[in-house]
């Protein structure tokens, strides 16, 4: 089947090569680490004499920073233990090697790219990593990757796993397949009933299924008053009186529904600001020229460092654009109330965990399938708020101006509802250093 799949992959790849050409000349993916997509690591990252070794494979920046505080605990329950952590994406290694290169953990964790799925691939990896157990993060299941880690009778476990209903349909069109994986993995760890029951009827074993809530509510920053953001504030012209509009990790045209919503608001709230933070940095020139076709003026966060000499004029008449990595949360301690992106388009939601967490209320889209169990948590509890389009962002960023004391209660509400949630990282803790050999 590993050969058949290369066979497969080789016949696919004159079908996706005009797609990747086109997307790495217009925003400059798949230039980087070629040798090491082709599974050739550096030397360091050979295995040292009586350790043990953990691989966890997240896909990209969200799945990593949810991982943060489970590597910390496995690096404190076992003093031998080694952890690679491999990304996909561009943006995905960059902040990996941010977090570990120069982290306490530095020595200990190492990132590495995630090879691609071909046989070739995969064996040189595994012959230099060689890690004695491996930890898939939400459904990063690559077939030849998982067939030939357990040829080498290698324990393979899915954390955090996540199965909307629509992969789900598309993966019951490969079911044999997806069965196979699934029955190669020796434990599964699963949001919520729903989705294990999605994993169970593709072919996972019941019995080495458990639910346990996402790690996401565990790495959650509780915190009223994130370091840096202050400066941030300095920086960008961000007074205490202003009232400011947060739309966090937004997607392509999302900018259209904040623009309009702030056109609309701003005539009767001198004090409201606006600030856009897109998800990805290719789409920052089309969120440029929607705020300047709107008749108002971009302040690039790049252009106003925190060590810049002179702050940004942040007037009524401009729009702040976050195009840094890595201060999302900055801002959303800064805002009033937030919109989370990525789900008024169909593209599955962003990171709503994160500014509940903080005790900032937020609202967001349909298109949430990504949270489906952090959504329905916390509408439950109405500690957040659903939004059709521009003219319902519109009328709830209205509701939270006007109202401060329900705006307020509804953070807490939001806060209250992610703190109930934590608690499953010990138990990965205890799952996953079962799976390693003994010391």
């Amino acid at each position: 089947m590993v050969i058949i799949r290369d066979i497969l992959y080789c016949l696919a790849l004159p079908l996706v090569l005009p797609f990747l050409l086109y997307k790495s000349a217009r925003t400059g993916k798949y230039r980087r680490d070629w040798p090491a997509r082709l599974g050739y690591v550096p030397a360091g990252a050979a295995k040292k004499t009586g350790s043990r070794r953990l691989l966890i494979h997240c896909v990209s920046v969200g799945e990593l920073l949810s991982m943060r505080l489970l590597v910390e605990r496995l690096l404190a329950a076992d003093p031998a233990l080694q952890i690679i952590i491999t990304t996909t994406t561009d943006t995905g290694t960059a902040r990996a090697r941010d977090l570990y290169g120069t982290s306490a953990g530095a020595g200990r964790v190492l990132p590495l790219r995630y090879p691609l799925d071909f046989s070739g691939a995969i064996r040189r990896f595994l012959d230099t990593v060689a890690p004695d157990a491996i930890a898939l993060v939400e459904l990063e299941t690559w077939p030849n990757f998982i067939a030939l880690a357990h040829r080498r009778r290698i324990p393979i476990a899915i954390i955090n796993g996540r199965l909307t209903a629509r992969s789900f349909g598309r993966y019951k069109l490969i079911y044999l397949i997806m069965r196979r994986m699934l029955r190669s993995l020796t434990w599964l760890g699963i949001q919520t009933p729903t989705i294990a029951q999605r994993f169970i009827r593709l072919g996972a074993r019941p019995e080495s299924v458990t639910i346990l809530p996402t790690l996401k509510y565990d790495v959650a920053d509780f915190s009223t008053a994130i370091p840096g953001s202050a400066t941030l504030a300095a920086a960008c012209g961000i007074k205490p009186d202003h009232q400011l509009l947060v739309g966090g990790s937004t997607g392509p045209g999302e900018e259209a529904a904040l623009l309009q919503a702030y056109l609309q608001l701003r005539p009767n709230h001198p004090t409201l600001r606006l600030a856009i933070a897109p998800r990805k940095p290719e789409t920052v020139p089309g969120v440029l020229a929607a705020i300047t076709a709107a008749g108002l003026t971009p302040l690039l966060r790049t252009n106003y460092p925190d060590s810049t000499p002179a702050p940004a004029d942040f007037s009524t008449d401009s729009v702040l654009v976050l195009n840094t990595l890595g201060e999302l949360k900055k801002l959303y301690a800064l805002g009033l109330g937030s919109f989370v992106g990525r789900s008024l388009v169909p593209l599955g939601g962003s990171d709503m965990i994160e500014v509940a967490a903080m005790g900032k209320p937020c609202c967001f889209g349909p298109h949430t399938h990504n949270f489906a169990e952090a959504v329905e948590i916390l509408l439950a509890n109405n500690a957040a708020v659903t939004v059709a389009d521009a003219a319902a962002l519109a009328a709830q960023f209205a509701t939270w101006l006007d109202d401060p004391a329900g705006t307020a209660a509804m953070g807490q509400r939001a806060q209250e509802t992610i703190q109930k949630q934590r608690g499953s990282t010990d138990v990965y803790v205890a799952k996953l250093l079962d799976l390693l050999p003994a010391k």
